[in-house]
């Protein structure tokens, strides 16, 4: 088994396609706990689902991405960052011309 996933980690589903068997609804988008792997073929067995299709109802490695932490952190940075000062003065020149009329 050569997997690059770990036991314990957060990985996003990237492919939800089914062919002629059942996902055991995996849906793409979703984040999953990887807590073992197929002997077989390195398959990743997961909390969250079961894939009936596997012994050991794991889902194949490729179907997956690891969680990009550092790009996650940037983004909700990002958006938690304040508004600039020239937008805190056009609200504030609004509020005082509201309370002139």
């Amino acid at each position: 088994m050569d997997s690059t996933f770990k036991i314990g980690e957060i990985v996003v589903c990237i492919n939800d396609k089914r062919r002629w068997f059942r996902l055991g609804g995996l849906k793409k988008n979703e984040m999953y706990t990887v807590v073992g792997f197929n002997s077989y073929d390195g398959g990743l067995i997961l909390k969250e689902v079961k894939s009936p299709r596997s012994g050991q109802h794991a889902y194949r490695a490729d179907r997956f991405r690891k969680v990009d932490y550092n790009f996650a952190e940037k983004v909700v940075a990002k958006v938690q960052q304040p508004k600039p000062e020239e937008e805190y003065d056009l609200v504030a020149k609004e509020i005082e011309l509201s309370m002139l009329n």
